[in-house]
């Protein structure tokens, strides 16, 4: 009998926390910015995940990618922190050396889905790579926002990326960053 009593004493008592947390959470309110926030980061966690399943011998192949996606309050801008780990098979085998451009390919394929350079040994950015081409394509990320095409495009704007490459056989690393729309980053 007492184990009885014992029993519905708890269930009544979590049952109660159970119903405060529920109550905390629906007297939070969720800000516009904080949906922006996660819809962009979201967008983006969408498009690494694609970029890692592609099978495409043209691109940088990884084997690990880590995002930091955050809002620095004190600059106003939106930073894109993304550590990056060369495939260890495909380039210690063939001794292949990472470079900026393949920092630069990593972000124009996750952000514009294209490549921005020639296909063989170029590199500079092709003619249509430009600052306004990463703008226009890249407020795709924000399509499930209420946003009007002016504000991702500002948003986009003040995007920044930081991007580290590491290349596991050659204890390389390359880092470039800058403004999400920046051609080519440094």
């Amino acid at each position: 009998m007492s184990k009885v009593i014992l029993v519905i004493f708890f269930s009544l008592f979590f049952t109660e926390i159970k119903a405060n947390v529920i109550k905390n959470l629906k007297s939070t309110p969720v800000t516009k910015f904080d949906f922006l926030i996660k819809n962009y980061s979201d967008a983006i966690n969408l498009q690494i995940a694609k970029y890692m399943n592609e099978i495409d011998n043209f691109r940088v192949k990884l084997e690990q990618v880590k995002i930091d996606f955050n809002f620095d309050e004190d600059t106003q801008l939106f930073v894109i922190n993304l550590y990056a780990r060369t495939d260890q098979n495909r380039y210690s085998q063939k001794k292949i050396r990472i470079s900026k451009r393949d920092c630069n390919i990593i972000r124009n394929k996750i952000f514009v889905n294209k490549y921005g350079y020639g296909m063989l040994l170029s590199n500079k950015p092709t003619n249509y790579f430009t600052k306004d081409y990463i703008t226009n394509n890249a407020i795709f990320l924000l399509k499930n926002t209420d946003l009007n095409e002016e504000e991702k495009k500002e948003i986009i704007k003040k995007s920044v990326i930081n991007i580290e490459l590491d290349h596991p056989a050659a204890n390389q690393k390359i880092k470039c960053n800058g403004a999400l729309n920046q051609v080519p980053l440094n």
